[in-house]
């Protein structure tokens, strides 16, 4: 037992022994930021016999001096500015404003400051497009009226193809028109998948669609009403005048309350460049959203139409068929959105549908000189089930995470509504078979611009 106490004794004192010796060959080739501060005793003064130096750390390497310290092979603290703001590349830590607030790392960004917050960065949104539409009414043209040489004809009753000298409704291509649109939006809160709920408001219209026509019988004949129009010749009608012509006015308004669920860009990536510069990009993401809320649209028409020389007689008097129909839809709809989205651009699709209550008014009032004079006038309301779905593709361009400008193709389809020319029957007392029975198209193109704040 004390032979072996006596040999621990010896290892523990050459164990001791080889500590000490190492201690004094390392401390002398320390690193300058290593180093113990010295203790107070001089130079003459060290570990022996004296007071142990204190320890100190190395003081930090003040703001924006680097990544690494001055004649040092180690790493120093690196400054990273909160929050790295999003984009293509993180700025210079040189061209941080005086003010900002700074955390300090001592290792390089770590994914965890990836949040996938390059677009749509602020509490509030607007949008406001430009829209360049044409309406297509039907997929034909409406004859109202055509140069007859023989009592008794009437286009579109007789065997004859290609009416005479015809006054005709455009089907299609009426007329581009300029229509404006406003969205206004509010982020309310970011679920757990990342979405963003908002509430928006949009409004569009204003813009009125026309088209006019005017024929002249030549001598030695007269015009003839189409017979869809004169109610079969229960009534006399506008034939026999010798100079006919029209008005067509059609406008719509359209208001609009959305809840908005948009998902966002995947978490923005850290990029090691071959300089070694840390940079921070946005990663190219699929984006959706899905829309649901309510919808007021409003579609309404002028329609006059007048006949000259009806009565030999008395040329003064003419013929005035005047007919104006009002739709008011109101009802619920859905939508969605697809995007695929970059940094700098997107493209992507859109769509919302419903189906709306239609309260459609059609007033008219006609009179006519011939025969001592015939004149009608009716008010009639009609509800039914209309059907709108509007469509749109669109690209754009992030001129700034918050600014973006874009193009697009819109088209806007609305089923059973009343149209004015198709009211037309020059009868006293108008009947509701044909109020609601008319389909139209507006499409064109949009140019605009979007911002948050």
């Amino acid at each position: 037992m004390t032979k072996q106490n006596i040999r621990l004794s010896d290892f523990l004192r050459i164990a001791g022994l080889l500590l000490c010796c190492s201690a004094a060959w390392t401390l002398p080739t320390a690193h300058s930021q290593e180093l113990l501060v010295p203790p107070s005793g001089g130079s003459g003064s060290g570990t022996r016999g004296g007071t142990l130096p204190s320890l100190e750390l190395p003081e930090a390497p003040p703001a924006g001096s680097g990544t690494r310290s001055e004649g040092s092979g180690t790493r120093g603290l690196e400054p990273i500015a909160e929050p790295i703001v999003s984009g293509e590349l993180q700025p210079s830590i040189d061209t941080l404003e005086a003010g900002e607030r700074f955390r300090v790392f001592d290792f390089e960004p770590a994914i965890l400051e990836s949040t996938g917050t390059w677009l749509r960065r602020g509490f509030w949104y607007a949008e406001f497009d430009a829209l360049l539409l044409d309406q297509i009414r039907r997929s034909d043209d409406r004859v109202l009226a055509a140069t007859s040489f023989a009592v008794g004809f009437i286009p579109g009753t007789t065997t004859l193809e290609q009416p005479i000298n015809p006054l005709v409704i455009q089907g299609g291509q009426q007329g581009a028109e300029g229509v404006p649109r406003i969205t206004l939006g509010r982020f309310l809160f970011r679920d757990h998948k990342n979405r963003d709920h908002n509430a928006e408001l949009i409004a569009y219209g204003g813009g009125q669609w026309s088209q006019t026509g005017q024929i002249e019988a030549p001598l030695g004949s007269f015009l003839s009403v189409n017979g869809i129009f004169d109610g079969l010749g229960a009534n006399p009608s506008f034939t026999g005048a010798n100079i006919m012509q029209f008005d067509l006015d059609s406008r719509f308004n359209n208001f609009e309350l959305n809840y908005h669920v948009k998902s966002r860009l995947q978490k923005d990536r850290m990029e090691l460049e071959p300089n070694g510069r840390w940079v921070r990009r946005s990663q190219p993401s699929i984006t959706r959203s899905l829309i649901a809320g309510i919808r007021y649209f409003d579609l309404s028409e002028d329609f006059n139409w007048q006949a000259f020389g009806l009565n030999p007689a008395v040329p003064s008097d003419i013929g005035v068929y005047d007919i104006f129909t009002d739709n008011d839809l109101i009802g619920t709809q859905i939508g969605f959105t697809w995007n695929y989205e970059r940094a700098r651009w997107s493209l992507g699709l859109g769509n919302k549908s419903g189906i709306y209550w239609n309260h459609a008014n059609v007033e008219s009032s006609f009179s006519t000189p011939v025969a001592g004079g015939v004149t009608g006038n009716s008010d009639i309301e009609v509800d039914n089930i209309s059907f709108l779905v509007e469509g749109n593709l669109r690209a754009k361009y992030h001129i700034r995470p918050n600014l973006s400008i874009r193009v697009g193709v819109e088209a806007l389809y609305v089923s059973s509504i009343a149209q004015a020319p198709e009211q037309a029957d020059f009868l006293p007392v108008s009947t509701s078979q044909v109020v609601s029975d008319n389909n139209t198209i507006f499409m064109g193109a949009s140019l605009g611009i979007e911002g948050y704040w």
